[in-house]
């Protein structure tokens, strides 16, 4: 059987966090010593899901995990081509070998991908409308499908 996002997101109890995307620079203009300077260049959308057998199996291998992966490609593209004249990136990462606890209990296993959202506009240029634009869009899309903020 075929299973899209929405059936996912529910069965997997899904939720998501957004995050601050942020870069350190560090900047030597000749004899001075070299400064650090934090940059927030866009937003980490995190999206967990629970693990329904309540073991701590990694996710990797789970074909639903792959699915996940795929289908959020796929969102994350159409969210990019309705916000194309910003000029704005959105890229999901997986993390096949990685499980999180949390929960109401704090040691329920969940899998985890992400939505970073920045831009081309060069490493020392902040984020701006653009990139809260499509965060904005990006939730819409996640809540439609059952996705909800935590």
């Amino acid at each position: 059987m075929h299973k899209d996002l929405h059936e996912l997101a529910k069965e997997y109890h899904a939720f998501y966090e957004v995050l601050p995307y942020n870069i350190l620079l560090t900047e030597k203009h000749g004899s001075l010593p070299a400064t650090n300077r934090t940059i927030q260049a866009g937003f980490d959308v995190d999206i967990y899901g629970l693990n329904p057998k309540k073991d701590l199996a990694l996710p990797g291998p789970d074909p639903n995990y792959t699915l996940a992966y795929a289908e959020l490609q796929k969102l994350a593209e159409k969210v990019s081509h309705e916000q194309s004249k910003d000029f704005c990136c959105l890229e999901v990462m997986s993390f096949p070998s990685k499980i999180v606890l949390g929960g109401s209990s704090l040691a329920e296993a969940q899998g985890m991908l992400r939505i970073r959202i920045s831009h081309h506009r060069g490493l020392d240029r902040p984020a701006d409308l653009p990139e809260q634009h499509v965060l904005k869009e990006l939730e819409v899309q996640l809540q439609n499908l059952g996705v909800v903020r935590r």
